[in-house]
């Protein structure tokens, strides 16, 4: 349908109709659109006519125009039309979606609207009023596309009454108008963004402090900001629209001390529209200007003029060459202070590492890195020790052959080598090839031309030596003889450490292994297996186990954990479990067994010491297992049929209240059954604050259940031992007794 058409208004001249939309000059976007709507409403009477085009300059997605008509139901639309955020009938923005034109004959009816009305409902707005003016209404969207084909928006009709419906035609006489709709409204969104790009761009070089100048592509100033003209002592403001070349050559170049020079430099990157310049320059006055220049490119990378940038560093400078004279006259002490302070902390990391290291290999590898660093370009190295006939053998190579190590035998006091480790002082010799006193037994296959022997010594003992090697001559000064002697000092005291510790270590887990069972009785119809895991760091612990057959054929289970560590905490293990064993032989119940052990250990407990266990007895004949627990976590029994049950019924702990009455517990205990006995170490056992727990032995246990007794018990110890990060806190004495057929 064209205009003029029935349906349109047939008074309005197409010409003068395009000439009144392109005469639509407000300079605000909303404005614009709303003139454009104004516009569209001379063709098409209706009740709404909206304009909508994506916002490009502020923060809302959408900008839009409106022009209701003149009736009261459409005058009713302007309050519930207003404010931000979505267009509640939702006409145009299904328009932009589609991306074609969308017709709406009933609007109430389309889903799309009853959803913005619910939203409008939901925001406490007036969807009520809305939907009684939108009951009868109908409604007609086309998008408005950019040249490029790009929907930038869209324009929607919309008629109240069923008695003034939208006239035939009108979704393509309105796509028709939509090219020079969507060119006015692109032009007005463009204007509205450049406007908005100046204001942001006049803002930015008014408050900046750096002297801003801009010239167009003609190369005439456009813009000056007041600190180019404080800079340049010129006011600006007067020659905008002047050439900047001439304004170079005639006036700006005077300010500066070396003019010509300046103007060459500046003109010579006007003359190249893409190229950059920075150069340095100082003014009459002795200020020093940074002048950086660029040309300014639009979004498609079209240069659309060029920004000179004129930078007061003079307060930067000045500080510069105060702070160059004062580091030139501190460099050599401060390099020196420097030095010692990284030599200082090396030696402090090497020493620590060295004493945190448990084993004399362990030194050695460490001994060896450390070296290296404090001596780079060393391409051999080696650690000897001395062992009880004085011979010197290498115990950690780095770069030597394996014939060669075979061949590095020494005697003390005999050679090179043996003379340090009789003398015990350094030993450098620069060039292998010039110095006679060296053998070549060594150095020749290898090709060594310079070395570094340091004996390790502490106190009045000589444990070894470390031996740096070059390839190439090298005078080794006193510096590094100094800091590997120190290095040296520090490796052997770990050395002597770490020998005590092997000694006290060999002691304490020969004393354990004297408080554990040796090897766990074999009955008839039982499968046995143990565990014991000291806590980490801790040489012996008070944890422990112990099985043995009792006079009338049953078994007892013992697992205990004494409080404290250390030797006097294995002292009460072996008496508890000594002791136990003993009253078997006339006690063969639990809870009276424990009860007489609790009398016995009452007088005999440092103050403050206590002992917790659990004994369990199994009897095969009658299919039982009796149990009493003196303060110990419940033992746990996994039934033949994949029951999982904790025997709870605990009394207070070993050597605390004498006279104390003990309890005791009876099973079931048919084959397939499984009891299981372990220490708080297992479910103490932590992860960021969170415990192991009863609930992480329940796991385990039903995840390994199928095993032997050893493997299950291995199963619960590693997943605690997983759990804490790979190491545990405490002792850990896990017992598992199955009943077999």
């Amino acid at each position: 349908m064209a205009i003029g058409e029935p349906g349109v208004r047939g008074a309005v001249d197409p010409a003068r109709w395009l000439t009144r939309l392109a005469a639509v000059a407000a300079d605000d976007l909303a404005v614009a659109l709303g003139e454009i709507a104004e516009r569209v409403h001379e063709i098409f009477p209706v009740d709404l006519v909206m304009v909508q085009v994506a916002d490009e300059t502020g923060a809302d997605p959408v900008v839009r125009g409106l022009r209701l008509g003149a009736s009261a139901a459409a005058q009713s639309l302007a309050p519930l039309l207003a404010g931000e955020g979505p267009d509640v009938i939702g006409l145009a923005d299904a328009a932009v979606a589609a991306g074609a034109p969308v017709s709406w004959p009933r609007v109430a009816a389309e889903p799309a609207a009853l959803e913005r009305l619910a939203a409008v409902a939901d925001a406490g707005g007036p969807a009520g009023a809305l939907h009684r003016l939108l009951a009868d209404a109908g409604g007609l969207a086309v998008p408005v596309a950019d040249p490029r084909g790009e929907v930038i928006g869209a324009v929607a009709l919309v008629t109240l009454s069923r008695d003034a419906p939208l006239p035939g035609g009108a979704a393509d006489t309105l796509a028709g108008l939509a090219p020079q709709i969507a060119l006015t409204a692109r032009n007005h969104q463009l204007a509205a963004r450049s406007a908005r790009n100046r204001q942001t761009l006049e803002g930015v070089i008014t408050s900046t402090r750096m002297g801003v100048i801009v010239t167009d592509v003609r190369g005439r100033l456009s813009v000056a900001n007041e600190a180019a003209t404080d800079i340049l002592g010129l006011s600006l403001d007067p020659l905008v629209g002047q050439s900047m070349r001439g304004l170079v050559a005639e006036r700006i170049k005077w300010r500066f001390t070396n003019p010509e020079d300046y103007a060459a430099r500046v003109l010579a990157a006007h003359d190249d529209p893409a190229g950059e310049a920075l150069h340095e320059v100082e003014t009459v006055d002795g200020r020093a200007i940074e002048h950086s220049s660029s040309p300014v490119r639009d979004r498609d990378g079209r240069i659309v003029g060029r920004v000179d940038i004129l930078t007061d560093v003079t307060t930067a400078r000045t500080a510069l060459t105060d702070a160059r004279r004062l580091a030139a006259e501190r460099a050599e002490l401060l390099a020196r202070e420097e030095r010692r302070a990284q030599e200082e902390v090396a030696l402090s990391r090497a020493a620590h590492l060295l004493a945190s290291a448990m084993t004399a290999p362990e030194i050695h590898e460490h001994l060896l890195d450390q070296a290296h660093a404090l001596v780079p370009g060393c391409e051999k190295s080696a650690v000897f020790s001395v062992d009880a006939r004085g011979a010197v053998l290498p115990v950690a190579t780095r770069g030597f052959s394996e014939a060669t190590v075979a061949k590095m035998t020494f005697r003390t006091g005999v050679g090179t080598v043996g003379r340090v480790m009789a003398d015990r002082r350094p030993f450098v010799c620069g060039d292998t090839a010039v110095d006679d006193r060296i053998s070549t037994r060594i150095t020749g296959p290898e090709g060594i031309r310079s070395f570094m022997l340091v004996p390790l010594v502490h106190g009045d003992r000589v444990l070894g030596m470390v031996s740096l090697n070059c390839l190439s001559p090298r005078e080794f000064g006193e510096r590094e003889v100094r800091l590997v002697t120190a290095l040296a000092r520090h490796a052997a005291a770990a050395l002597r450490n770490a020998l005590q510790f092997e000694q006290e270590r060999h002691i304490a887990q020969t004393l354990q292994q004297a408080l554990i069972a040796e090897e766990l009785p074999r009955i008839d119809g039982l499968e046995l297996a143990a565990i014991y895991q000291p806590a980490a760091g801790s040489l012996v612990g008070g944890d422990f186990y112990s099985a043995w057959p009792l006079c009338d054929g049953r078994l007892a289970v013992l697992v205990g954990d004494v409080s404290g560590k250390g030797v006097e905490a294995a002292g009460v293990t072996a008496m508890v479990r000594y002791m136990a064993e003993a009253l078997s032989q006339h006690q063969h119940e639990p809870a009276g067994l424990v009860r007489e052990l609790n009398d016995l250990l009452c007088p005999r407990m440092a103050d403050g010491s206590l002992v917790t266990l659990v004994l369990a007895v199994v009897d095969t004949d009658v299919g039982e297992v009796s149990w009493c627990s003196a303060g110990h976590p419940p033992p746990v029994l996994l039934e033949p049929g994949g029951g999982y049950r904790t025997l709870e019924d605990p009394d207070p702990p070993c050597g605390v209240f004498p006279g104390q009455t003990y309890h005791q517990g009876i099973e079931a205990f048919p084959a397939g059954a499984c009891l299981v006995l372990y220490t708080d170490g297992l479910i103490e056992a932590r992860r960021q604050g969170r415990e192991f727990g009863e609930a992480g032995l329940r796991d385990a246990l039903l995840a390994a259940r199928g095993g032997t007794p050893e493997a299950l018990a291995r199963a619960v110890h590693a997943r605690a031992r997983d759990w804490s990060g790979g190491r545990l806190s405490d002792d850990v004495a896990v017992a598992v007794v199955r009943r077999v057929p």
